[in-house]
């Protein structure tokens, strides 16, 4: 049979492992591409937007500096004066906030000069389209010089 002093020593050990263990991180390196599973990051919303050259949004002063229509397509820039390393990636989303359908992915350019960020999207070509962009920033993104600058 074990002594009270057996058992005292055992339920202490487990406790100190037990707390050791929760306060362990791991130290992995891994890191998933952008865009893929659950990124827990921030978003920011530009407000809506007609691809009409010189609208600008409701929020964050984004505006559009070029569309144009080729065959079914509509092409269209718009500048974003946020900070560069505050977007890796952008989810184009109707004036009722679905997912709105692009032919290719979107496009961002970040411009570190004039502290903007540079978007570019090809979507169906609508006679009414208003749409909003997500710009969703990735906090496992440790990409120079997006990350801890």
């Amino acid at each position: 049979m074990m002594s009270a002093r057996s058992l005292l020593f055992l339920v202490l050990v487990a406790l100190v492992s037990q707390g050791c263990a929760s306060s362990m991180h791991s130290r992995s390196n891994h890191r998933l591409p952008p865009g893929t599973g659950s990124s827990g990051g921030s978003s920011l919303d530009t407000g809506l937007l007609e691809p009409s050259v010189g609208y600008r949004g409701d929020r964050l002063g984004a505006e559009v500096v070029n569309s144009e229509i080729s065959g079914e397509l509509q092409s269209i820039e718009i500048n974003v004066p946020i900070e560069p390393g505050a977007v890796d990636r952008i989810e184009v989303m109707t004036q009722s906030g679905e997912s709105m359908p692009m032919s290719r992915q979107a496009t961002i350019v970040h411009n570190y000069e004039t502290n903007n960020v540079g978007i570019s999207i090809q979507v169906p070509k609508s006679e009414n389209l208003r749409f909003r962009l997500k710009l969703i920033d990735d906090p496992r993104d440790e990409w120079y010089p997006v990350r801890d600058r």
